[in-house]
């Protein structure tokens, strides 16, 4: 199992992340898309906004994320 914590934001808002989990590694591209979608879905945005891509960590082995 590979674990992807894909960290980013849209223009004018907070910074968010996203984990992923897949079997097999998965583009750059790819990722970066199902992020995109994410952020705005959840923002409630129907129109496009620049969304930015900080950082993409790939591991072996499962994550601990600490929301606080």
């Amino acid at each position: 199992m590979i674990h992807y914590l894909i960290i980013g934001h849209a223009c004018d808002e907070e910074q968010t992340w996203m984990h992923l989990m897949f079997n097999d590694e998965q583009p750059d591209e790819y990722l970066e898309k199902k992020f995109t979608n994410h952020v705005l879905k959840e923002l409630g945005l129907l129109f496009e906004k620049e969304v930015y891509i900080d950082f993409i960590i790939k591991s072996k082995n499962s994550m601990v994320i600490n929301h606080g």
